[in-house]
């Protein structure tokens, strides 16, 4: 056995004291990793474990199934191999601005793990293991770092965290998980993992740059479980997949993508931003701009929102035949706002589709500023909310325009949302809007039949046009009576006197002609004469009683609703 160097012994004299070795300024600071191996496992370490600064540690340093109760600073440490931990325990190990070539910590268990600046130029392997306490990688560098299974009791703070990839799937993590600023680039596959994460407090991604290449998303989150999420200020960058696909996770705070979130898919058939069958515990606010060169930008469905939707100063930007923005099947229980900088949709798909959305308070839509695109196509079919909009007729103009097809449910709701509101007449309004919007669109068979209950109904909903033809009938026969009476087309009735044709039965002849519901004064005392007058005003009165008898059953279908159409 090799006598220890001069290097050595000041370890090993440190280690037992307790103090911290800096090699940092000495010329003679290499220490081979079987000696500091063999201190680990000798015991006879202060407690506060061997503290290494400055070395540059040759070998393997190898501790494989090693159960120690001796904590390793190796801070500021070169290695000129990998470090090997697979199923360690130790009380703590600190790394913090050491540089080494990997990192392989499988079923590592400790209380404290930290490699702040730590330079890893291969994998860093964590996965399975279980940090009792927090677990500290700020400005760490790890080329992948893969943590599935990760069980960490407190933070993850991994702050300007350089990896080319990061596997977080199934990892436990009791507080949050930070990772401000972190720069995660894999030109290969996926670049962040968090599926089935389990995370305690929040997950922070403000000011992160996260790229994927190949036929993977950026960033993976699906059926994970979270306090909050931010991600203020994230650039996210894909190729054939979602920019950040949240489905089937659960969130109990808020989800913001904003404060200059940029997000952009290059030839996804997915969504830049996906999240289905999610649950949301705050408000989801989207600001900022989301592309997709060659898919839908947004799609939430099946999502429950116990706050607020908030679309807001928002670049959209998609090319599909899918609806660019997909807000469908959600139930968004406070307000759901959507007021995009811009939306478009270069594709044949809808710009916009609110299909079977449940809007529980306010519907805040900037429709007029969307009518002024030069092009937006909107489908709101199923979608309720309890308030009427601000500008209805911006409204109708929107359902009637900027729909590729007749749609009755976003009528009806705009009616009710009027009607329980008060406003009668302006729901009738809508329902006049649906049904001129049918005969338009609608079956071209019915198209004369509805037209014609249109103008002497309002499809029902103004029946006082049926009442106003009928005086008008009215009005006609009349004149027919006075004109046949002055070319004595007129004469009085059997067995009544001459001058039975007076100005009041004359009335009342005109009555029984153009009203057939009313009989006026029991038995005719004035009739038509045979003479080519009487002839002419005989045939003249058909036409008189089928306008009458028209528009006395239009005028009772009407008052009783018979021809109102849903």
């Amino acid at each position: 056995m090799s006598r220890p160097s001069g290097t050595e012994q000041d370890m090993i004299r440190a280690a037992e004291a307790g103090e911290v070795l800096d090699l940092s300024r000495r010329g003679d600071n290499v220490v081979p990793a079987t000696a500091i191996r063999d201190l680990v496992r000798s015991g006879d370490v202060d407690p506060r474990g061997l503290l290494l600064v400055g070395a540059r540690i040759t070998g393997v340093l190898d501790l494989d199934f090693v159960n120690t109760s001796t904590a390793l600073q190796l801070d500021n440490c070169l290695f000129e191999e990998p470090l090997s931990l697979y199923d360690a325990d130790l009380p703590a190990l600190s790394l913090d601005g050491s540089t080494l070539p990997g990192l392989r910590a499988e079923n590592l268990r400790t209380r404290h793990l930290t490699m702040r600046d730590t330079r890893c130029t291969g994998m860093v392997d964590l996965e399975n293991a279980r940090v009792d306490g927090s677990l500290l990688l700020v400005g760490a560098t790890a080329r992948p770092l893969l943590a599935s299974g990760l069980h960490v009791s407190r933070r993850l703070m991994a702050s300007r965290l350089l990896a080319d990839q990061v596997w977080l799937n199934g990892c436990d993590i009791g507080g949050d998980l930070v990772l401000f600023e972190a720069v995660v680039v894999n030109e290969s596959g996926t670049a962040l993992y968090a599926n089935n994460a389990k995370v305690g407090g929040d997950v922070y991604l403000d000011g992160s740059y996260v790229r994927s290449g190949g036929d993977s998303g950026a960033v993976m989150m699906i059926d994970a479980t979270a306090g909050s999420l931010y991600m203020r200020g994230a650039v996210l960058r894909t190729g054939d997949d979602c920019g950040i696909s949240l489905d089937g996770s659960r969130f109990q705070g808020d989800v913001y993508l904003s404060e200059g979130f940029d997000a952009r898919s290059r030839f996804s058939s997915a969504a830049t931003v996906q999240a289905i069958d999610t649950r949301i515990g705050g408000s989801l606010v989207i600001e900022g701009s989301v592309r997709n060169d060659d898919g839908p930008a947004l799609i939430v469905q099946k999502t429950a929102i116990a706050a607020s939707l908030l679309v807001r100063n928002a670049v959209i930007d998609a090319n599909t035949a899918r609806p660019a923005v997909e807000i469908d099947d959600c139930d968004v229980s406070g307000n759901l706002t959507f007021r995009p900088e811009k939306l478009a949709n270069r594709g044949d798909g809808y710009d916009l589709s609110l299909s079977n959305t449940k809007v529980g308070d306010l519907l805040q839509f900037d429709v007029e500023r969307l009518l002024k695109a030069e092009v937006f196509a909107v489908t709101t079919r199923g979608l309720t909310y309890p308030e009427p909009p601000d500008d209805t007729d911006a409204w109708l103009t929107m359902l009637r325009e900027h729909n590729f097809r007749y749609e009755a449910q976003p009528y009806q709701q705009l009616a009710a949302v009027h009607r329980a509101a008060g406003h009668e007449h302006t729901a009738r309004r809508v329902l006049i809007a649906q049904q001129r919007d049918l005969r338009r669109r609608g079956d071209p068979g019915n198209k004369l039949w509805h037209w014609f209950l249109g103008v002497t109904l309002g499809y029902g909903y103004r029946p006082s046009r049926a009442v106003i033809g009928l005086l008008v009938t009215f009005l006609l026969a009349l004149c027919l009576v006075w004109t046949t009476n002055a070319y004595n087309g007129l004469t009085p009735a059997k067995d009544r006197p001459a001058d039975s044709c007076s100005p009041v039965n004359r009335i009342s002849l005109a009555a029984d002609l153009a009203i057939p519901l009313v009989k006026l004064g029991g038995t005719p005392r004035c009739e038509l004469a045979n003479g080519p007058a009487g002839q002419w005003a005989t045939g003249a009165g058909w036409v008189v009683q089928i306008l009458g008898w028209s528009f006395a059953t239009l005028s009772v279908a009407g008052f009783t609703g018979l021809v109102r159409k849903s």
